[in-house]
């Protein structure tokens, strides 16, 4: 009996019948541009949420380790303002929607356990509804849900029910196996790609001090700014509406504040580098992604102002970043990783030189501030206990 198990049975009194797994998502490009319709790369991760689960007629019953035990009926999916902890929140939305949808829905125990460290940046909230919307699909509906439409009822329920913000970027990241190339034009049916990741790059995450919990103004600040310069350019909602016909030039003459204008900029210049990427990556060029990723972080540092907050520099994203870029030089590259401001920075190191850069992590950051991770081949791992 694994760990998992054991501590299902435990909490339930029952043994598990099954095992699901789901990854938290790389942003490998892509930094800020899902919300106006942009293009990315974004990675299914190896850090994954785990689950031991086992059939229930009529309810939902969960306990992820670490947090408060819930339950609820599966005809109790009315949003309620006082659900707690975030993930039965979570839960009751995705089970809302596949019933809204015309999907089959019905009850479930689960055990949760977690690899995804907290402040990552991996997105473990896209990574839990992928995990919820996964038992449903393969326990309830033969596993037919395409992922795509998983990705949508996790949004959905971030949106409506955790009532966070979100595009689908990360949702896309936690359902589709390996890496992949998006195309947001359509936001109702994004153009998903997938691109298998086959340079000899290792990945590492590293954590700057602090947390997200104080951030909304400022990452609410980037859609706003480029949502208004696309109406003084064109009348336009989204930036990626906009003709791209000299745009910079045009951008420099719209009435909007020097700021805005630069991270209107930083829309148009980082979807060039997503392109630029994917090309790379499909025709195994190290050195032209690495050249994609300083450019995307140059972007974001220079445009989007998100790699650290004003006046606390000391540990931030930038001050990591500068570090590292010191002493790769041409060997890697690294860049701000989702949101910023704090969060973690994402490192792409040639292979050859990946042992001198843990001994790099290990004499200047603590060993919980840093993981060598890498891209995951599924979206989803199922299997079913031997219950006998």
């Amino acid at each position: 009996m694994t760990n998992l198990e054991f501590h299902f049975k435990k909490t339930f009194n029952r043994r598990a019948q099954f095992y699901f797994d789901t990854g938290g998502r790389f942003e490998l490009l892509g930094n800020h541009t899902d919300h106006n319709h942009g293009l990315c790369l974004v990675a299914n991760s190896s850090l994954r949420i785990k689950a031991a689960v086992a059939l229930n007629e009529t309810s939902i019953r969960i306990q992820s380790k670490g947090y408060k035990f819930f339950e609820f009926d599966i005809d109790d999916l009315t949003y309620d303002p006082n659900d707690y902890p975030a993930t039965k929140s979570i839960c009751r939305g995705i089970l809302s929607r596949f019933k809204e949808l015309g999907y089959k829905i019905g009850g479930f125990d689960a055990y949760i356990t977690s690899e995804i460290p907290d402040g990552s940046g991996v997105s473990s909230s896209a990574a839990v509804e992928s995990l919820f919307g996964y038992i449903l699909s393969i326990l309830y509906n033969e596993g037919k849900v395409p992922p795509i439409e998983i990705a949508k009822i996790g949004q959905y329920s971030e949106n409506n029910y955790f009532k966070k913000p979100s595009g689908l970027l990360d949702q896309v990241g936690t359902s589709f196996a390996n890496s992949n190339y998006i195309d947001f034009k359509n936001i109702n049916q994004p153009y998903i790609v997938n691109l298998p990741f086959k340079m000899p790059l290792e990945i590492f995450l590293i954590k700057s001090e602090g947390n997200h919990s104080n951030l909304t103004n400022l990452y609410a600040e980037i859609p706003a700014a480029m949502k208004k310069v696309a109406h003084l350019l064109e009348g336009k909602e989204f930036l990626r509406d906009c003709s791209e016909e000299d745009i910079f030039n045009r951008i420099d003459k719209v009435n909007a504040t020097e700021k805005e204008k630069r991270i209107a900029k930083h829309f148009f210049l980082e979807n060039y580098n997503v392109v630029n990427a994917e090309k790379a990556i499909k025709e195994n060029n190290v050195d032209a992604f690495l050249e994609c990723v300083r450019a995307s972080q140059k972007s974001s540092k220079e445009n989007l102002n998100n790699t650290f907050v004003e006046g606390e520099f000391e540990d931030s994203p930038q001050d990591i970043i500068d570090k590292v870029t010191e002493y790769l030089g041409y060997n890697g590259a690294v860049r701000i990783h989702g949101g910023g401001f704090k969060g973690t920075v994402i490192v792409f190191v040639k292979r050859k030189y990946a042992d001198d850069f843990l001994n790099f992590l290990n004499k200047n950051y603590p060993k919980n501030r840093f993981f060598k991770v890498s891209i995951s081949n599924k979206a989803v791992n199922f299997k079913v206990y031997q219950t006998k």
